[in-house]
């Protein structure tokens, strides 16, 4: 994958869940289906950032630097609330659980676990983001530049 289709899907998976964050922004169909929709690049980005992780967990073993070190702290517990926030809020849907014909009545520790969860992704979402500011900066600065070209 390309270093400018790895930055578009970043962006992409960052805005959507943004936008998805709060459902009476988006009313509470568009929300659910919005983060089903989601759960694809979030896969692409796993998958296409494993080996750094990987890495990174190596590194954290042999005293790597506190950056790499904070940087798999928050992306494990990233996954997890990710995780945590997918499943509860399969358990809390409507619009998803009406289509595919499931009666849903919604208990109050799924509704709370599930907006506890959101707001820990977001959060931990953000300070993702934060870490990997420079890649994100650098990325775009290169991809505004004009090409040059060779004569």
């Amino acid at each position: 994958m390309t270093t400018r289709s790895r930055l578009f899907l970043d962006l992409g998976l960052f805005g959507a869940l943004l936008v998805a964050y709060n459902p009476s922004w988006t009313g509470l169909a568009l929300h659910e289906w919005l983060c089903v929709a989601a759960i694809t690049p979030l896969l692409v980005h796993v998958v296409v950032n494993w080996e750094l992780t990987l890495r990174i967990a190596g590194r954290f073993v042999d005293h790597a630097r506190h950056l790499p070190r904070l940087n798999l702290i928050v992306d494990s517990a990233l996954f997890i609330a990710g995780v945590a926030v997918m499943v509860s809020g399969f358990m809390v849907s409507h619009a998803i659980a009406a289509a595919l014909g499931i009666a849903s009545a919604p208990s109050a520790l799924w509704i709370a676990v599930h907006s506890f969860t959101a707001d820990a992704t977001i959060a931990l979402l953000l300070v993702h983001f934060a870490l990997h500011w420079r890649w994100i900066s650098g990325v775009a600065r290169r991809l505004a530049r004009p090409a040059t070209r060779s004569a």
